[in-house]
């Protein structure tokens, strides 16, 4: 029973390592730029973004609510029209894990 438990403990911690290896679990850096404002959107959100990774698990919404620290100043249909505004040829419904997009910032 001893050598099955350690047999255990052992596949556990090769498990671990390998998550950590391959997957990370350390927050990205994100890079904050200014943004010169577009002539077809004259909103807060085109001044500036903010270049984000998208993890597993994250939609817009939820990006954006981790990063203002609070509820959008904005309605959702507007957070939708700034970030395709900013992402040329990509949909919000469409983001994908691992690529890294332009989200607005809002004060």
């Amino acid at each position: 029973m001893r050598n099955l438990m350690k047999v255990c403990a052992v596949c556990l911690a090769i498990y671990i390592i390998y998550h950590d290896v391959t997957k990370g679990t350390l927050p990205v850096s994100e890079q904050k730029v200014a943004h010169a404002p577009s002539a077809k959107t004259e909103t807060a959100a085109s001044s500036s973004y903010r270049v984000i990774k998208v993890q597993a698990g994250d939609t817009l919404l939820s990006i954006m609510e981790r990063e203002q620290g609070q509820s959008l100043p904005v309605s959702i249909e507007e957070l939708i029209e700034d970030f395709e505004a900013l992402n040329p040829g990509i949909k919000a419904t469409s983001i994908q894990i691992g690529k890294a997009y332009k989200f607005p910032i809002y004060k």
